[in-house]
């Protein structure tokens, strides 16, 4: 019972993980909502030449062996038995109780749009823009283009969701085989105009 919201920085998984979340309780499935930034490492990028900085925000900067641990329950039984998780984040198909056993949502949104997004949310955290364009340049868009060449998200979700305007999101593709019955329910609300998601 895992269901992963994956997709770009900017793309909006934060909010609309978290309006699915609250859609399945009002659903009367609760869901323990994970992230994946908070799995977050404390890695020195200082004097690395562009290729070694994306190199090493991929492969290290998360530790999603952690976040595969926390995971795990709900997929083999144990604490998490029964119950629905729902984690969001970029590259979620690299910890491999999602690539295994979860249901994915993968959020798309236009890379001009996403830009805005992270300039807009980098900035309520004190960081300048010259800063957040070289994250940009040299991490969150490497690192998914790296990302969709090795796992291939969009192909592989059983649900794929404009975000471009999170007023109103558009499902584009939807494979029900996979998604749990209240995640099909708030999906389809959230689609719908009911609950919206916003950025993150």
């Amino acid at each position: 019972m895992i269901v992963a919201v994956d997709g770009l920085d900017g793309s909006g998984k934060s909010r609309f993980a978290a309006a699915l979340a609250a859609a399945c309780a009002a659903d009367g499935a609760p869901a323990a909502l994970w992230h994946v930034d908070d799995f977050r490492r404390d890695l020195d990028f200082a004097g690395l030449d562009a290729e070694a900085e994306a190199a090493l925000y991929y492969e290290r900067y998360f530790d999603l062996a952690a976040l595969d641990r926390e995971l795990a329950p709900f997929a083999e039984g144990g604490s998490g038995a029964g119950k629905l998780a729902i984690v969001e984040g970029v590259l979620t198909l690299r910890i491999p109780v999602v690539a295994s056993a979860a249901a994915l949502i993968a959020l798309t949104v236009e890379a001009g749009e996403a830009r805005r997004r992270i300039l807009e949310r980098d900035r309520a955290k004190g960081r300048t823009d010259q800063e957040i364009e070289r994250r940009i340049a040299r991490r969150y868009f490497p690192a998914r283009a790296r990302y969709r060449a090795e796992c291939d998200p969009e192909a592989r979700a059983d649900a794929v969701v404009d975000n471009h305007d999170w007023r109103a999101p558009r499902l584009l593709r939807l494979a029900r085989a996979r998604l749990p019955g209240p995640v099909e329910r708030a999906l389809a609300r959230l689609v719908g105009g009911g609950a919206r998601a916003g950025t993150g």
